[in-house]
């Protein structure tokens, strides 16, 4: 970066901003050699040995940082354009180090390292102090070394915590965290069989929408089989309760994904590349609904690197993929995971895979400026989702459909009709991600119709019903809430505007939502962009 532009974004409050800045320049060169920060582009050139911890943690270390806060304790008197920039480093820096401390924890769990796994859960704790996600590990590590007793203590301690400081109770996951059950095999039955037997059959329950009774079985196939020592039957159990507890039911995504670490660890020890690259997907598909996008990415590159050449797995792994890069703000890679995601889901005939990537990648198709594909490739999904009867889904094509249709100014009465109908099944199925899209939809509507006191109702009940869940999908919280400030820009009301773009703007850091940065830091500094 030029000095002009350094002395600018620091010194604008100074008379001579240049002077100010050679003479910072010159006492950190004081305090680390004649040969660093010289010349314009200033140039770091730092002495070989120096260690710089952003720069750990962006390879994957773990830095031994005393604080979770970039640059704590030092509040610079600088202009607001450097505050902002303060403010999303420190988000994007806690974001990175939580996710590589999440990441490193469960690592160290699934190997029976449980002291290793227990200092990690502790320092994401620190780091996250309000995040339930963080927790949940550290009592999964206390309850793994025999810590009941401080497994319990711990719950309710966090319990009490979350609900005196959000005035929310955490979700059930919490407790169930601390839980062990223990199961006998059935007499007269040879232990795999009988494992095997509580996979199926959790996998079925789990699909008929007995989702309670199916987790219940696959955590006794696990338990029995570890018991047994089969460990390709243990991974296939954790593999399936993982996958289980992530897309069937909300609030367990941390549960789940300690499940598919041991999975992928496990399979990989036995040579199951198969196994391993199905764990691992579906790990990348949670940091990605959760915003971790880095930890997703590097999930997903593993996950590739093990799903040699089944169709099935690399169709989940690249759509996977589409949607972390899309939310990430890189929408055009996105897209183009998709497009692979679908020749890969067709070649293979897997129809579900197929109307997942059209859904969600639609998404991705409409942020990047091409409405009439995104319409297209909504109503092959919907079509789909009927032909294969998979109601569970069908509310989110039909939400965004209707984003695409206003794009194209093509709303007519049917619209708000079929997304009532989208709302009073994602009532029904209990999903608050639909519900939240379903909403949203509503509110766009509403705003198209100039009717702005019905769009501020519909989307505060999106941005209520998206954070009604722990393992909420982050990239559509992102659009609640921008579509929120867009609101209040059309209504006139600029401090409104501003202090919803403030709560906007930590979320996106956190998340990695990189193309609303400019959104939401254009509203701060009191632009007209809408």
């Amino acid at each position: 970066m030029g000095r002009r532009e350094v002395a600018s974004e620091i010194f604008t409050d100074v008379e001579d901003p240049l002077g100010a800045l050679r003479w910072c320049l010159a006492s950190l060169r004081k305090a680390l050699g004649a040969g660093t920060l010289q010349g314009d582009p200033i140039n770091l050139n730092l002495p070989p040995d120096t260690y710089v911890d952003v720069w750990a943690l962006e390879a994957g270390e773990v830095p031994e940082l005393e604080s979770a806060r970039f640059l704590d304790g030092v509040e610079p008197a600088a202009g607001a354009e450097f505050a902002t920039w303060l403010l999303i480093e420190r988000e994007h820096v806690a974001s990175e180090l939580f996710g590589l401390l999440r990441r490193e924890s469960m690592r160290a769990l699934s190997a029976g390292d449980h002291r290793r796994a227990r200092r990690f859960a502790e320092r994401a704790v620190a780091c996250r102090p309000l995040d339930e996600s963080s927790h949940i590990l550290l009592i999964k590590c206390l309850a793994a070394s025999g810590e009941m007793a401080a497994a319990v203590a711990h719950v309710e301690a966090t319990e009490s915590r979350i609900l005196l400081e959000t005035g929310e109770k955490p979700s059930s996951a919490l407790r169930a965290a601390a839980r062990k059950s223990i199961a006998d095999a059935p007499h007269g039955v040879s232990k795999s069989a009988s494992i095997d037997a509580l996979i199926k059959s959790g996998k079925a329950a789990v699909s008929a929408g007995a989702v309670d009774a199916g987790i219940d079985c696959l955590r006794r196939a696990a338990e029995d089989a570890e018991e047994a020592r089969n460990e390709h039957l243990q991974a296939l159990a954790l593999q399936e309760l993982g996958t289980s507890l992530i897309h069937a039911i909300r609030g367990f995504d941390d549960e789940g994904a300690l499940a598919l670490q041991s999975a992928a660890d496990l399979a990989i020890r036995i040579g199951s590349s198969e196994l391993a690259a199905q764990s691992l997907c579906e790990l990348g598909y949670s940091e990605a609904l959760a915003g971790r996008r880095p930890s997703a990415s590097k999930y997903l590159e593993e996950a590739l690197a093990c799903a040699q050449n089944n169709k099935d797995c690399l169709a989940s792994i690249q759509a996977f993929a589409g949607f972390n890069l899309v939310d990430w703000g890189r929408i055009e890679l996105g897209v183009s995971h998709f497009q692979q995601a679908l020749e890969l889901a067709r070649s293979a005939d897997n129809r579900r895979r197929e109307i997942w990537a059209l859904g969600i990648g639609a998404w991705g198709v409409l942020r990047a400026g091409r409405p009439h594909e995104a319409r297209d490739w909504l109503i092959k999904c919907i079509d789909l989702c009927d032909e294969m009867r998979w109601l569970s889904f069908r509310p989110w094509p039909v939400a965004l459909l209707a984003e695409v249709r206003l794009a194209l100014h093509e709303v007519s009465n049917s619209t708000q009709n079929d997304l009532e109908e989208a709302l009073a099944l994602s009532n029904q199925l209990g999903d608050p991600c639909w519900q939240a899209a379903a909403a949203r939809s509503l509110a766009l509507v509403q705003v198209h119709a100039q009717n702005y006191s019905a769009a501020g109702k519909w989307l505060a009940h999106a941005r209520e019903r998206c954070c009604s869940v722990t393992d909420l999908y982050a990239g559509l919280l992102v659009e609640i809430i921008a579509d929120q400030v867009r609101l209040s820009q059309m209504r006139g009301n600029a401090q409104e505007a501003a202090a919803l773009a403030r709560e906007l703007l930590p979320v996106v850091a956190k998340t990695h939502a990189d193309a609303h940065l400019e959104f939401a830091m254009s509203v701060l500094n009191g632009s007209k962009t809408s």
